[in-house]
């Protein structure tokens, strides 16, 4: 990892201000998924909890709202949404989103620092957290949050990655940048590292595969990729020459495709009763 990549997904001020100050560039990474991928990841996580009728849910990290915008056959309309994100920016998008369904008994929107959750104990039923904790200085800590949130009985229902996620992506990457070959942003709670974590805070942790496979046909969607987060966002003309040079010969390699495989599940976690 380069010294600028390892810095700034932890940091919290270029998380708010720069990377995700709008849905633009999160919107470059998940059209990856949605056109070469099966598409569903949202439904498909809504479709794994087994969702109380009513009762208080809560969202860490919820982006620009996309989750709900794709889970409304599934998950039922009397809960109370609480979505919250460390930018301001992406809270408003989300809640705007979500607001416009007219669905849910009640939706707010709040930025928030998911290490130091500004909510009582046991406010909540289900917490939701997909790919987010890894962006914590102390992922431990966030999970602690949202024990401590959560009413006895309460779900969490957490998303990540597993260690060599996407490698093939950032094989490319490294050579024009250097660092490793694979996303080393994900090593404080990838699906390797999040397991014993969760299993020593709940009393109920179940882990559910997604599987899926990326064959991509479009070089200027890995491009946009590559340049929508650190260290690419930052290259200079010689360095996105570079890529580009670099993506088009995985793709010759490929006869015209790039094959990128995936590593992505999601945890069921049951708080003591």
């Amino acid at each position: 990892m380069t010294l600028r990549t390892q810095k700034v997904w932890n940091d919290p001020e270029y998380l708010r201000a720069e990377q995700y100050r709008d849905s633009s560039n999160l919107a470059a990474r998940a059209n990856l998924h949605t056109k070469y991928g099966r598409g569903d990841w949202f439904a498909w996580v809504a479709g794994q909890p087994a969702w109380p009728a009513d009762g208080r849910v809560l969202e860490l990290g919820c982006g620009a709202g996309w989750f709900w915008a794709n889970a409304t056959p599934q998950v039922p309309v009397g809960l109370d949404l609480t979505l919250t994100d460390l930018s301001p920016g992406m809270v408003e998008e989300a809640t705007q989103r979500v607001s416009g369904l007219s669905r849910w008994a009640a939706v707010e929107g709040r930025a928030v620092d998911a290490s130091a959750l500004p909510f009582a104990d046991a406010s909540f039923d289900v917490v939701q957290a997909l790919h987010m904790l890894y962006h914590l200085p102390d992922p431990a800590q966030g999970v602690d949050e949202i024990v401590r949130v959560l009413r006895p009985g309460g779900l969490a229902v957490i998303a990540t990655n597993g260690r060599d996620t996407m490698s093939e992506l950032f094989a490319l990457n490294a050579a024009v940048f250097g660092g490793a070959a694979r996303d080393e942003t994900i090593d404080a709670f990838s699906l390797e590292a999040a397991e014993p974590m969760l299993r020593a805070r709940f009393a109920e942790v179940e882990y559910r595969a997604y599987p899926d496979t990326l064959r991509i046909t479009d070089p200027a969607d890995v491009y946009g990729y590559l340049t929508s987060s650190p260290p690419g966002d930052g290259a200079g003309p010689d360095q996105a020459a570079a890529l580009r040079r670099v993506i088009d010969d995985a793709f010759a390699k490929g006869g015209g495709a790039l094959t990128v495989t995936k590593s992505v599940g999601v945890f069921l976690c049951r708080k003591a009763g």
